[in-house]
């Protein structure tokens, strides 16, 4: 019983936090999650050291709902840089679609919990299959991961918080420069055609899944309760 009980508070806190961070902002701390619940802050602590460790579980949880649906539309054992671009590109239009997503997300790009979610879940296996196309460069695949992964998200992150202060970025801008900069983490010489032709096909892939799944647009039907 005392375990049930453990798993059903702790599930409780997670999506009354998960709920509060989309509504009010990643701002919301324990306090505020504690008075939303009617329990102590301490019990939080308990299951959760800090509120970092509960944005992990939300990004995880995310993909592994996401990455269930996209799986239909492309196979990353046949094509995993088809299905990294397809996800960039879905996660795009998702968050243009919700704004308290995007505001989440920019939120918790300066603590790297993008970067430590992907470590913590299933999606690090993602790109690890992708790190094997990488050409020779004297380093261990779990040193080309680490390097690959914080080239890449420390400009995406930068690319977000610049878009929304200071240029104006495109969606197809950010897309193909994310593309070009993973060719070129990949050892990879830089070739326009190639990147349009693999974005074309990510376009086409998503729009067939959205259209086949349209709830996916909507965080409040498939992430938030």
């Amino acid at each position: 019983m005392t375990a049930i009980l453990e798993k059903t508070n702790k599930q409780l806190i997670y999506d009354t936090a998960k709920n509060l961070f989309f509504t009010e902002g990643y701002q919301v701390g324990f306090r505020r999650i504690a008075q939303e619940i009617g329990i102590s802050q301490g019990l939080i602590t308990y299951h959760f050291k800090n509120k970092h460790y509960i944005a992990i579980e939300i990004y995880k949880e995310d993909y592994q709902i996401l990455s269930t649906y996209l799986k239909y539309s492309v196979d990353p054992d046949q094509d995993v840089f088809l299905y990294i671009v397809s996800l960039y590109e879905l996660c795009s239009r998702i968050l243009n679609a919700n704004p308290e997503k995007l505001a989440f997300v920019i939120a918790t790009q300066t603590e790297d919990i993008t970067y430590k979610a992907i470590y913590a879940g299933g999606l690090k296996q993602i790109y690890a299959k992708l790190i094997t196309y990488m050409k020779p460069n004297g380093c261990s695949p779990e040193k080309n991961l680490s390097l690959f992964l914080t080239t890449i998200y420390s400009v995406y992150a930068g690319i977000l918080q610049k878009r929304n202060s200071e240029f104006d970025f495109t969606d197809d801008e950010i897309i193909t420069y994310s593309v070009n900069l993973m060719y070129y983490c990949l050892g990879y010489d830089q070739d326009a055609l190639r990147t349009e032709n693999i974005i074309a096909s990510a376009k086409s892939r998503v729009s067939s899944l959205l259209h086949q799944y349209p709830h996916l647009l909507n965080i409040h039907n498939y992430l938030i309760k």
